[in-house]
């Protein structure tokens, strides 16, 4: 049996019995098949839900859950009030819930599952009786393994009140002296030892000495605001007013913090049982209450109520440090200009999509093609992203998709070029800057980057470069490149880089030594 329901328990059945001795207890036994995934999901769905009572949350083993209360109960009148609420929601639900509050989640996790279940299906351990709650309750509460709890049973301690009296280093003792069975000397020491220091751990963790960690369904919020609500709210224009009132004092929390949130979440919980969320985030630390309700503003017309929603909650889930400015100096100032972009692009990333709003950053490259990478808008840059390198030359705002080849008549070995043919067109220089040589990256395979170019191209892109700035008698201005040096010798092929790119067919189709260098346009100045 995977589990059973009151009434077979009351008649004796146990999870674990095997089902023909359970069917020879009880022979009108109902049973169906246990489904450990379906039941993973749903625990994990409830796990959720249970986001009213408190941000951190997760599933506990197979059968439960735990949920971080801390600050909560107030809002229900209680901790008494927030159980028997709880118990009742699930009740409506079809579930039967035990629960257990209590300083530690050793001690809440041992009272909700240990406790007489004769007594209330809430049980709470008053703050600092943790110790004294636990003391009738048997040595299973700990969470130990099924070896510890049965060597402890053949020691005579069955309550973990009675560990209380016993000294630490007699522990270990009284589990090396206990019978063990084949086990050899050695090993029976260290068996010993270690389910001596498991039980004063679980121990220590259920009475708060030692930390127990556990990890959350979701990030818990830094900042967080709830709001409960005696009548269901039903309505978009409800929806609307809860959330100015929640963002405003989300707004005064982060202010008196000195901080500002970066990522938002906005928690809806239904009457039904069911939640909804909607996320927002903020590419500058932020708690300007009417910026936070514009941005949600637009994700609100797409929640669904439901049979009413009875909470919500707005949480600051990232905070930052946010320093303070003096608003009326800034509305005709660069800071005023900088504040209003901002905005723009927490609309945009909010409305398109975080990935389809980014920015520009420096890469560690400069290979004019790799010198910057996107960052999406909302993510925190780091220092290295934005360090700021100036080039030699300028560079133009775009460069082509793909460096096109062009004709050139230049001076050899080095001379700007006097004309060159683009797109069919002729153009006569007037004036020229450069060059500006740039060497290859030789631990790239500069090929695997151009798919689709041509093993020729990709070859020539991985020789040294020499970058031209050119403008013709008409005044267009481009930026154009020789790939190679005159007088250079190659091997066969050119780098490892270009033997990567092109193989077999490239090498094939390159005469033997150095290959001419070939110019290409890059891009248009403006």
């Amino acid at each position: 049996l995977a589990a059973v329901d009151a009434r077979a328990w009351r008649d004796g059945l146990r999870p674990g019995l095997a089902r023909a001795a359970a069917r020879a207890v009880l022979p009108a036994l109902l049973t169906a098949p246990a489904e450990r995934e379906a039941d993973r999901s749903a625990l994990a769905a409830l796990a959720a839900w249970c986001g009213r009572y408190g941000p951190a949350r997760n599933v506990e083993g197979c059968d439960g859950l735990w949920v971080d209360a801390s600050g909560v109960p107030h809002l229900f009148g209680g901790e008494q009030a927030m159980l028997d609420d709880l118990v009742q929601r699930l009740a409506r639900a079809g579930i039967t819930a035990r629960t257990g509050l209590a300083d530690t989640p050793g001690a809440a996790f041992a009272l909700a599952r240990f406790a007489a279940v004769d007594a209330a299906p809430s049980r709470i351990a008053a703050p600092g009786a943790a110790r004294a709650a636990l003391a009738p309750l048997p040595v299973e509460a700990l969470r130990l393994p099924p070896a510890a709890t049965l060597l402890l049973g053949r020691l005579g301690l069955r309550r973990i009140g009675q560990l209380y009296a016993v000294p630490r280093d007699a522990l270990a003792q009284r589990f090396r002296s206990a019978p063990a069975g084949r086990s050899g000397a050695r090993r029976r020491e260290r068996e010993a030892a270690l389910m001596a220091g498991t039980v004063l751990a679980r121990l220590d963790q259920a009475l708060g000495l030692a930390p127990d960690p556990r990890a959350p369904l979701t990030e818990p919020p830094q900042h967080i605001a709830r709001r409960l609500f005696a009548e269901p709210l039903v309505t978009a224009a409800g929806v609307a007013a809860a959330l100015d009132d929640l963002a405003r004092d989300l707004a005064g929390r982060l202010e008196a913090r000195g901080e500002g949130g970066t990522r938002f979440a906005l928690s809806l919980y239904r009457a039904d049982g069911s939640g909804q969320q909607v996320s927002i985030g903020a590419s500058r630390p932020c708690r300007d209450a009417g910026h936070l309700i514009a941005l949600f503003a637009e994700k609100i017309d797409r929640l669904d109520a439901g049979f009413g929603i009875d909470a919500m909650t707005l949480a600051a889930i990232h905070a930052e440090p946010h320093a303070a400015h003096q608003v009326a100096l800034l509305r005709s100032g660069t800071a005023a200009s900088e504040t209003g972009v901002a905005a723009l692009v927490d609309r945009l990333s909010n409305r398109l999509g975080a990935a389809r709003v980014f920015h520009l950053a420096v890469a560690e490259s400069h290979i004019p093609e790799r010198a910057q990478r996107r960052i999406a808008a909302l993510a925190a840059p780091s220092p290295q992203a934005m360090a700021h390198r100036r080039p030699q030359m300028a560079r133009p705002f775009l460069l082509l998709p793909v460096p096109e080849p062009i004709a050139v008549l230049a001076e050899v070995p080095e001379g700007p070029p006097r004309l060159f043919k683009w797109r069919r067109l002729v153009h006569r220089i007037a004036r020229a800057e450069g060059p500006e040589r740039i060497e290859p990256e030789w631990w790239r395979a500069i090929g695997r980057s151009l798919a689709g170019t041509g093993p020729p191209l990709a070859i020539h892109l991985a020789r040294p470069r020499d970058y031209y700035a050119l403008e013709d008698e008409q005044g267009g201005r481009f930026w154009v490149f020789r790939a190679g040096l005159y007088g250079r010798e190659e091997a066969e092929g050119g780098t490892e880089s270009d033997a990567e790119a092109g193989g077999d067919e490239a090498a094939a189709g390159q005469p033997r030594g150095t290959p001419p260098p070939v110019w290409f346009m890059h891009g248009v100045l403006g």
